[in-house]
Formats: C-alpha cells, sequence, structure tokens
C-alpha cells in the first residue's frame, strides 16, 4: 500500500512508479555530504541501499555558474563538487546497489549531461522553484520533474507548476519542504500535502528537514507519495548538510516507519480480511428465540431476541427482524438458538 495521492496518476521514477498502488518511495539526500570524495559518495551510496533507501539524489552544481564568488554556497559547493566522469561512475554504481539515482543542477549544460545519464527524474530544488528557464528545459527532456515547494506560497507553486506543463512536462512531482535548517515540527505544514493534491491534481511527497524521524511516517499518513531525508555519515559535522541528515541507522528507522505507516493506512476499501470475517461470526449479534417456540407459533418481539450465539452461520441478522414478526415458525425452536431464513414462513 501507498500513500494517498489522491486520484492523480502515478508518475514514472527510473524503474519505479510514484503514487497511489506503489510503494512510498524513500529518497537518500545524499546532496554534498560527501564533500567531493568521491569514494565516501560511493559508501555513501552503498549505506543508504542498505538501509532500505530506494533512490539516492546527489546535487550537481557547479559553483562558479550558480554562486557569485565570495559567498558562502560559492565556497560551499566548490570544495564538494564532483567530476562529470565521478558524477557518471555514481549513477552507475547506485544502479548497481539498486536504487535509483537523480539529482539537482541549475545550469543548461549541466543539465543536458545530466540527462544523458539517464536520470530517474530531473528535480528542481526550493531554490529553483523561481527559475523558469531550468524548468522549462527540464520538461523538454521528457523526464518526471520533481521540484520542492519551499520558501514558496501558492501563486509561486502555481506559476512553477504552469511553467513545467506549458513546456510539455509528462509527468510533475511535488514536496512539501519548509526551507528552514533544522524546520522545527510547527512549520512543516504536513496538510499541505493533501492541499497541494487536490489544487495540482499530481503527486505531492515530502521533503523532510525535520531533525528527528517522526514526520515521515505522518506525511505518508497525510497522502506523501515519496519521502526525501539528508543522509550522511556523521550527523554531527559542520558545514554541507550534516546536522539535518540521517546517519544510516536512524534513516533505516525512518523507512521502517514509513513501511509501517503503509500497513496501517491499508488501501481505503471497507472490506472484510479472512480474519475479520471469521471473528464477525462470533462477534456479531443474531435473531435467536426467546423461549421455546411451537412449530407454527406466530411471531413476536417478545419471541425473538438479539444475543452473541456460539455460532451464528447462517442466522438472520437483527437488521431482518420487522421481516420476521407477525410470520410462523416451520419448526419447533428451542431457547436461544438462532432463527435462519428456512425457521418462518
Amino acid at each position: 500500500m501507498t500513500g494517498h495521492a489522491g486520484h492523480a496518476t502515478p508518475i514514472a521514477f527510473g524503474k519505479r512508479m510514484i503514487g497511489r498502488g506503489f510503494p512510498v518511495v524513500a529518497i537518500a539526500e545524499i546532496g554534498i555530504n560527501h564533500e567531493g570524495n568521491v569514494d565516501l559518495c560511493a559508501k555513501m551510496i552503498e549505506d543508504a541501499a542498505k538501509a532500505g533507501a530506494d533512490s539516492i539524489k546527489l546535487q550537481t552544481i557547479v559553483a562558479d555558474e550558480n554562486y557569485a564568488p565570495g559567498t558562502k554556497s560559492h565556497d560551499l559547493f566548490k570544495n564538494a563538487e564532483l567530476s562529470r566522469e565521478e558524477t557518471a561512475k555514481m549513477f552507475a554504481h547506485a544502479r548497481l546497489c539498486g536504487v535509483e539515482p537523480f539529482t539537482t543542477c541549475a545550469d543548461p549544460e549541466t543539465m543536458a549531461f545530466i540527462d544523458s545519464l539517464d536520470p530517474a527524474a530531473h528535480k528542481i530544488s526550493s531554490g529553483l522553484l523561481t527559475a523558469e528557464p531550468v524548468i522549462r528545459q527540464a520538461a523538454r527532456t521528457g523526464r518526471t520533474i520533481l521540484m520542492s515547494t519551499g520558501m514558496a506560497d501558492w501563486p509561486v507553486i502555481d506559476r512553477a507548476v504552469g511553467a513545467a506543463r506549458a513546456a510539455g512536462a509528462l509527468a510533475v512531482g511535488l514536496f512539501q519542504c519548509t526551507s528552514i535548517y533544522p524546520a522545527p515540527d510547527d512549520k512543516l505544514n504536513l496538510a499541505a500535502i493533501p492541499a497541494m493534491q487536490s489544487r495540482y491534481g499530481i503527486v505531492v511527497g515530502f521533503s523532510d528537514h525535520s531533525a528527528d524521524i517522526v514526520a515521515a511516517p505522518l506525511a505518508v499518513a497525510a497522502g506523501a507519495a515519496m519521502i526525501e531525508k539528508h543522509f550522511t555519515f556523521d550527523p554531527r559535522r559542520a558545514d554541507f548538510d550534516h546536522r539535518l541528515s540521517l546517519d544510516p541507522t536512524r534513516f533505516a528507522e525512518m523507512v521502517r516507519g514509513i513501511r509501517q505507516a503503509e500497513l496501517m493506512l491499508g488501501d481505503g476499501e471497507k472490506a472484510l480480511s479472512g480474519a475479520e470475517a471469521r471473528t464477525a461470526v462470533v462477534m456479531h449479534r443474531y435473531l435467536v428465540a426467546r423461549r421455546d417456540l411451537a412449530a407454527g407459533q406466530t411471531l413476536t418481539r417478545a419471541d425473538v431476541a438479539i444475543m452473541r450465539v456460539t455460532n451464528g452461520a447462517g442466522a438472520l441478522e437483527p437488521w431482518d427482524l420487522d421481516l420476521v414478526l407477525g410470520r410462523r415458525t416451520t419448526r419447533i425452536l428451542r431457547r436461544h438458538s438462532p432463527i435462519t431464513a428456512g425457521d418462518v414462513i
């Protein structure tokens, strides 16, 4: 069972699908927590897969193309870049580990390169949600576009979704996201998940910047079909995104919570399982003879009780009471014996 994505059509995500009828996709956001070390990145991918991740996401942001020199972002990303060759190797390595790779990128040349690696989707980060040229380029690839909505209100999201659709995007998904690091509980706004599903009719997930693992299962209950959470080996490290990330053990705990939430949610259909049906036979009330009744006796309310019995199989239900009263018994009925349809005419 999955998180409920309303009536949105499921969308492709590499070899997987995201949406109603499919398991919630757990995304390990490695980002730049590898700090530019490709061997560390490979190990992180392996451990994310072992921890239950369905996908890993990197951040392929060329510092000189995206941030002015002297900014903290320029310094941070400049020290965490993987080469194109290394990035390609990490995509291949992820697939060997059984997880779907994708990444965030922003400049046209980098996106063209990433597209050549056959990513599961193109990710538009919250910081790029107003960058319509980037959204349009991603849309024209024909791949699924996943957009985070941190720092955005309805008009901004409306415009971003509209830009993607106008550029020919075949599949668009959104993440509820709060761009506070870490995000406090009262700012997570998980109710925005069903609100976005209703407004846009598309699959919605949750990009979790909280400091704990409680929000992810709750987001699934709210309808999230995908969960993105930062991943690290050491949440105590300074800079990058380590402090709002989960280590492999905690990530695995989060995934277990997601799967438990899926099991608890069910599919929304009210149909009895075999076990519950067997319980119903024992626990329901049935029409029974309140006292010994002779054959041919006309039944009155004083003759019929509504009781739980040892075995109610074949007995009339309480809602049949008005159909029974005033009719005659076809045989002798002993006190407390269930009344069946064949017992009255």
